[in-house]
């Protein structure tokens, strides 16, 4: 049985893989300074008072901010690198990418193992390790092994199945349809946000929808494979959307964190060797007054320089000098109160290390020790929460979603109209004008000037002729009906033999389907307040259409 054979394996140093990492000594160190330094932020936060957005960790390189980060994480202590991050770093895109692997080459039982432990599954420890024994017995692989044997996860799906139907789909289908196809089936997005912290939830989901955008730009989206989505993932250069957390501690290399500040700066690898010799380099020596430089020499190794070199070398070994010195100086200067400084004992002594330089100006603190989780943590794993999701659209209301998008474009070809008309302008300048007002193409906005081209010089001319008009007035104001209303056009012709002649004029793309249409009406009330106000005169109202018509209205003192 397995819970016998495990303890029998551990008295002979055998290392369970499952539970277990491989240690290397400077990942142990590292491990060790991140513990260190994560369980007396932690303690830090909970005493000042202190929000985890007033802390930041800084650190030479990028490499020691991912221990940092885990280890803040598993004491329930929100935190984030700030800068770009691979998409396939992220535990939960390698989880998915893990998965196509063994879609598209059954033999890889890692991979498998990784996908049955995931979110995909959760298998427990102990059904792996029966699967591991099974495949010493049987010789074959893992994904073989599986519908062979009845494995059952904790949710009662099985895993051979579910891999079965996955796997038709990605043989058949484009690599983003597989993927689509395979997150709705097993519900990815719930299932992996249920598995992550809090905290972590919102970055998590949205690295598993880059992860789907990116299947349908690899190559162009053309000639996509599953094998070219795998080894482009895995040959890096896809980021992680950037997801800011603001209440998260910041993690960033010192020269990201340029122009930043915080309450708190925590500094990690503090005690590092000073950069040793480099070889097979070359050496420049270009005033800055200079139209080319003085000297120009290649180096097979700093240890060992030529003579004619060792000037240029000093030289250039004082700016590295002067160069620490200013990044150790932007490091401390980002710090508005507490500055902290950490290290890693190096294996030999540091001379004139950061640490060094600062151990003498410092106050020790006390570590605390934190080797378990914060039960906070765990609990931000049980709490609930709620996906967004689209509601199903039926077919009526997808017509309905289209018509209303064509209304509101004609609503904007219709403005458009109106505008050129205020105008007076149906030039070239005019139409480029109204596309950029009214986010139309330059079809659309032609067929704008075409209709005010038409009304311009259709049967209503004479309402733009100077010569006809004692008045004209555009987007006129007038009260109807004890609110206010706006007049497209409103003129007083002079050629007639009534004095004082008003027209009230309304634009419109299309004619009203019959007399009692809405518009006539509005027209109609328009008419009737413009006579109140000017009761000597006549007044007559009409529509100009987008045809070129002119539809005049009966006027107000007909019945």
């Amino acid at each position: 049985r397995p819970e016998d054979v495990a303890p029998a394996m551990r008295a002979l140093g055998w290392r369970d893989s499952l539970r277990t990492p491989r240690e290397l000594p400077e990942q142990t160190l590292r491990m060790c300074e991140a513990r260190q330094a994560a369980a007396w932020l932690a303690a830090h936060l909970s005493l000042s008072g202190l929000h985890a957005s007033d802390v930041m960790v800084l650190a030479r390189k990028r490499v020691a901010l991912i221990p940092m980060q885990d280890e803040l994480r598993r004491l329930g202590v929100a935190a984030q690198i700030g800068e770009k991050t691979s998409l396939i770093e992220c535990c939960e895109v390698q989880d998915m990418v893990a998965l196509l692997d063994v879609l598209v080459s059954a033999q890889h039982d890692l991979s498998l193992a990784r996908v049955l432990k995931s979110p995909l599954f959760g298998l427990p420890d102990e059904r792996l390790v029966q699967v591991a024994l099974a495949r010493a017995r049987c010789q074959l692989p893992w994904f073989e092994l599986l519908q062979k044997e009845e494995l059952i996860a904790p949710d009662g799906r099985s895993p051979a199945a579910c891999l079965m139907r996955w796997k038709a789909w990605v043989d058949r289908l484009p690599p983003h349809d597989a993927l689509q196809a395979i997150y709705a089936d097993a519900d990815v997005l719930a299932r992996f946000s249920a598995a992550a912290p809090a905290h972590q939830r919102a970055n998590v989901l949205s690295n598993l929808r880059a992860l789907l955008a990116l299947s349908l730009q690899v190559g162009g989206g053309r000639y996509a494979t599953p094998y070219g989505l795998v080894r482009s993932l895995k040959s890096g250069g896809a980021h992680a959307p950037a997801a800011v957390n603001r209440d998260a501690v910041r993690l960033l290399t010192i020269h990201g964190a340029k122009g930043l500040e915080a309450e708190t700066v925590l500094l990690l690898d503090t005690d590092a060797t000073q950069r040793g010799a480099d070889s097979m380099t070359v050496l420049v020596d270009w005033p800055f007054d200079a139209a080319w430089p003085a000297k120009f020499v290649f180096l097979t190794s700093e240890r060992t320089p030529p003579a004619c070199a060792l000037d240029t070398l000093n030289v250039e070994r004082a700016q590295r000098a002067q160069e620490e010195l200013n990044t150790l100086y932007v490091a401390m200067t980002r710090a508005r109160e507490t500055l902290v400084v950490s290290s890693v004992q190096s294996h030999r002594e540091a001379e004139h290390s950061w640490w060094q330089r600062l151990q003498a100006w410092a106050q020790p603190l006390m570590v605390p020790v934190a080797d378990t989780p914060d039960s906070s943590a765990e609990a931000s794993r049980r709490d609930s929460f709620q996906l967004a999701e689209l509601p199903e659209a039926s077919f009526n209301q997808a017509l309905a979603a289209i018509d209303s998008e064509a209304g509101r474009l004609a609503a904007r070809v219709g403005e458009a109209m109106h505008r050129l008309l205020q105008w007076g302008d149906v030039s070239e300048s005019g139409t480029l004008a109204v596309a950029r007002e009214f986010d139309l193409t330059r079809e659309q906005a032609m067929h704008a000037c075409a209709m005010a081209r038409r009304i311009l010089q259709g049967p209503g001319a004479w309402a733009w002729n100077p010569a006809v008009l004692a008045w004209q007035g555009n987007e006129v104001e007038l009260m109807v009906n004890g609110q206010a209303r706006r007049i497209d056009r409103l003129v007083q012709r002079q050629d007639v033999g009534h004095v004082g002649e008003w027209w009230v004029l309304d634009y419109k793309s299309t004619a009203p389907a019959h007399a009692s249409a809405d518009p006539l009406l509005q027209l109609r009330a328009y008419q009737r307040a413009l006579q109140e106000i000017r009761p000597g005169a006549v007044v007559r109202a009409a529509l100009l259409t987008g045809a070129g018509d002119l539809i005049e209205v009966a006027q107000a003192h007909e019945p």
